[in-house]
């Protein structure tokens, strides 16, 4: 089954959201070793390839955020280990709401324990539950309690 995503008006993917959330990532994790855009006159989402992942060396985030202001950071270390974080109304879950890995598939969600919406907020987040989950190799790291 597709995930809500497709199925609602969530708005077009914004330029500026984009190039903040790449400024952050830069900015604040050193893992980040590669950024890109799919398209750089027109894009869509924004690629942050990692120097280390959870399960293989290497990994990748995909963002997207909207001009209503929903966002889907996608990690995924190819096609064995996928999460996401996501915000955007479902039927069944609150509009924050996290795919759980390895397949990140639409009935793997669960409510996300990221609850900020700002695009600074919700990288620094996303990338340090990312970094808590590297470092220990606990995926239970990727949905704290109390969230960074």
């Amino acid at each position: 089954m597709p995930d809500d995503w497709e199925r609602v008006d969530t708005g077009t993917p914004d330029p500026r959201m984009l190039s903040t959330a790449r400024t952050i990532a830069e900015d604040s994790e050193p893992l980040v070793t590669t950024v890109t855009f799919d398209d750089p006159l027109d894009p869509e989402t924004l690629h942050l390839h990692t120097d280390a992942g959870i399960r293989a060396d290497t990994g990748r985030f995909d963002i997207t955020w909207t001009t209503k202001h929903y966002y889907k950071y996608h990690y995924t270390e190819g096609p064995t280990f996928n999460y996401r974080y996501d915000r955007h109304p479902r039927i069944d879950l609150p509009d924050e709401h996290f795919h759980e890995p390895p397949a990140a598939g639409h009935d793997d969600a669960v409510p996300s324990c990221i609850d900020v919406e700002t695009v600074r907020l919700v990288t620094l987040a996303v990338l340090q539950l990312w970094r808590d989950t590297v470092e220990s190799g606990d995926v239970d790291q990727l949905q704290q309690p109390d969230p960074p």
